[in-house]
């Protein structure tokens, strides 16, 4: 959902648990916990930063490449800012004088800045052998980001997405923590597996410079990044089709035969953010409202499996042959009441609503964000430059 400077989205991130205690284990080599804060419509990974360590939850956001963590007394929240990053108390912190500054916004706003410094110091992520010398930023929390829940985030995109590339005073970019670590792990290969697991499972993961087989069904199939210049500047890949699929399997095309579009696949965002012309064809007969609260509502019993599902189509290195991601509705719709930082919406006829993951936007920045992830396997490839895709298999300890 984080992504600076032009793909950018802060939609609304409700207010977060701001708690900085986190209950780091891995699950097996290189492969950690992203909690599941459904609530707050967000995947958190834990960290320790500095000697002594100073410990945190951040965002899990492959729309972004930075790792940052809230300066002491923020404007946003001082003088009662939750648990602060302060770089006086490491022994071992470097103080590279860089400036950092990240813009959120599917409409970049200076009132949702972060600023502050970059520095090197030691970093360890939920366990993992510990990163020397590991370059993040201490920013500046604004009142509108610290409203919305941003206290924090652990970017996995692409070097050149990092704030300290951009203009006017750029630099070059440096390796990303997580290719860092995938470094490391025993392929060391530059590459991730990311499984947000069900809706209402507690937690997904995250495997370093791996894959877990278990957690898919299929065949993995390489989806293009699309470069610019020669460079990813995140993880943007086409769709090429979007199909609604009934409960007894028959099918009806939402897009012409023709349809290709680019879209970030992003974990810092909770839902959806589709061409307002694809949105309509969705909702049809879904019964949904105007948006409010940022999205659309459709009454709670869609969240059963009996409300069919959408397919998303992208193309592949094999000459073609496509992936398919099949979403159940259900998985798109919340449970009652959730998000929890945004007013009820009234039921309608007597009849329940829930808030509904996909949300309809004509600007530029379109996003699959975790309404869509759930229902995938992906593995973020940055030397073949591609996203692995299959279906996922939930629940799988």
């Amino acid at each position: 959902m984080y992504t600076q400077w032009r793909i950018t989205l802060f939609s609304i991130l409700a207010k977060s648990s701001l708690a900085t205690n986190p209950s780091a284990h891995t699950i097996s080599h290189y492969e950690v916990p992203l909690v599941n804060d459904l609530a707050h419509q967000r995947y958190n990974i834990s960290l320790a930063i500095g000697n002594p360590s100073q410990e945190f939850n951040l965002l899990f956001d492959t729309g972004s490449a930075d790792i940052w963590v809230p300066r002491a007394n923020s404007t946003g929240c001082a003088p009662n800012c939750p648990t602060s990053f302060d770089p006086r108390t490491s022994s071992s912190i470097i103080n590279t004088t860089i400036p950092y500054l990240a813009i959120y916004g599917l409409t970049p706003d200076p009132a949702n800045s972060v600023t502050g410094f970059y520095y090197d110091d030691t970093i360890s992520v939920a366990g993992l052998p510990s990163v020397q010398n590991a370059t993040f930023a201490v920013g500046n929390v604004p009142k509108p980001l610290f409203t919305q829940g941003n206290w924090g985030i652990f970017g996995a995109g692409s070097p050149y997405q990092e704030a300290l590339t951009r203009p006017p005073n750029p630099h070059a970019p440096y390796t990303p923590i997580w290719e860092r670590l995938a470094l490391a792990a025993p392929s060391g290969t530059k590459k991730m597996g990311v499984w947000l697991n069900a809706q209402n499972a507690s937690q997904g993961s995250v495997q370093f410079g791996g894959i877990d087989r278990r957690k898919y069904v299929g065949e993995l199939l390489d989806v293009p990044v699309l470069l610019s210049d020669g460079l990813s500047e995140g993880w943007r890949v086409n769709v090429t089709s979007v199909v609604r699929v009934t409960p007894d399997g028959k099918k009806k095309a939402l897009t012409a035969g023709n349809f290709s579009l680019d879209f970030t696949i992003d974990t810092g965002s909770p839902n959806m953010y589709l061409p307002t012309m694809l949105y309509d064809a969705i909702v049809e007969g879904l019964n949904a409202t105007e948006v409010q609260n940022g999205a659309p509502y459709v009454p709670c019993s869609l969240r059963t499996a009996t409300s069919g599902s959408l397919e998303f189509g992208f193309p592949t290195t094999k000459k073609a042959k496509e992936v398919s991601i099949r979403v159940p509705i259900s998985e798109i719709v919340y449970p009652p009441g959730y998000p929890v930082t945004v007013p009820a919406v009234p039921d309608r006829n007597g009849e329940k609503l829930c808030y509904f993951g996909i949300v309809p936007t004509d600007g530029p920045i379109r996003l699959l964000g975790a309404t869509f992830i759930r229902s995938a396997y992906l593995v973020f490839d940055a030397e073949k430059q591609v996203v692995s895709m299959a279906r996922t298999r939930w629940r799988v300890r």
